[in-house]
């Protein structure tokens, strides 16, 4: 199985439970079929008794612009010859590789605003979820060394609790790879009714976006990252956190080093702590 169709099992998967009962009789055929055969619209709907415009509305519904988008991915799967072990490294290097290329200059001013509202910020609230949350602990780690107070709301509930609570002076952060995690998204639109700065992180383009939110960082990814499935949909979010790093050390680069070395420091003294403690217990 190529690593394209997996991604589009995961997509069905992912979407099925929003599915209406004629979409869900769709997706049960592709999800469980293994055979070479005619995938039209027309043939797949006689089969299973549905209409052609339900298979439209099927595609849709798990991200495509229509069926036939959807059936020429989902066929490369009977077309192609199974790569190996060799073949699939090479195919996520390039995969890397494509990330990395997508990170030049037409981010570069979105970067420098983030930047600015961050070292303006009397504290930091991340809401993500899932592997976004991941990648939220890493940023918190890095800047927190930096003397920045960053906070991570992992809790679709809370998330909207401390939105209700954020204040003028804070920054609100949203991690969402997709855009299309509702809690997260729901919730920087409650902070910024209460007037307090918003930053949606996302691989996203929807053009509401810019309306809804007051700065978005978009990063690059590629077809499926979202999933998990064979890069990690952490990547673009550590990489633009090492980025954001490096421009907010060199903001006052002594006192920046300083606090650095103290947290250093101060996580060594704990560790020999420890160490002495248990020294003396055994």
């Amino acid at each position: 199985m190529n690593i394209y169709f997996q991604d589009i099992m995961e997509r069905i998967r992912m979407h099925y439970k929003k599915m209406t009962n004629t979409e869900r009789i769709i997706a049960d055929f592709f999800l469980s079929n293994t055979e070479k055969m005619e995938f039209s619209a027309k043939a797949v709907a006689a089969r299973l008794h549905v209409s052609e415009p339900a298979m439209t509305r099927f595609s849709k519904k798990i991200g495509f612009s229509g069926y036939r988008e959807f059936q020429y991915l989902y066929e490369i799967n009977f077309q192609m010859v199974q790569c190996d072990d060799e073949e699939l490294l090479h195919r996520i290097i390039d995969t890397y590789q494509k990330i990395l290329l997508h990170f030049d200059g037409g981010i570069t001013k979105q970067v420098y605003r983030f930047y600015e509202s961050l070292s303006e910020a009397a504290r930091v609230y991340i809401f993500a979820l899932g592997s976004s949350a991941c990648a939220a602990r890493e940023f918190k780690l890095r800047f927190m060394r930096l003397g920045l107070l960053v906070e991570i709301i992992d809790n679709p509930h809370l998330m909207q609790m401390q939105a209700v609570l954020t204040k003028p002076e804070d920054l609100v952060i949203g991690m969402s790879i997709s855009g299309e995690t509702e809690a997260v998204l729901d919730a920087l639109r409650t902070a910024g009714l209460h007037h307090t700065e918003t930053v949606l992180i996302t691989a996203c383009r929807k053009q509401h976006f810019q309306e809804q939110f007051g700065q978005i960082l978009t990063v690059p990814a590629v077809e499926g990252l979202s999933l998990g499935d064979n890069i990690s949909p952490q990547l673009p979010f550590l990489i633009i956190t090492d980025v954001i790093y490096s421009l907010f050390m060199g903001m006052d680069s002594k006192y920046r080093t300083a606090l650095f070395q103290d947290t250093l420091t101060a996580i060594g003294k704990k560790e020999s702590g420890r160490r002495g403690t248990e020294d003396e217990v055994c």
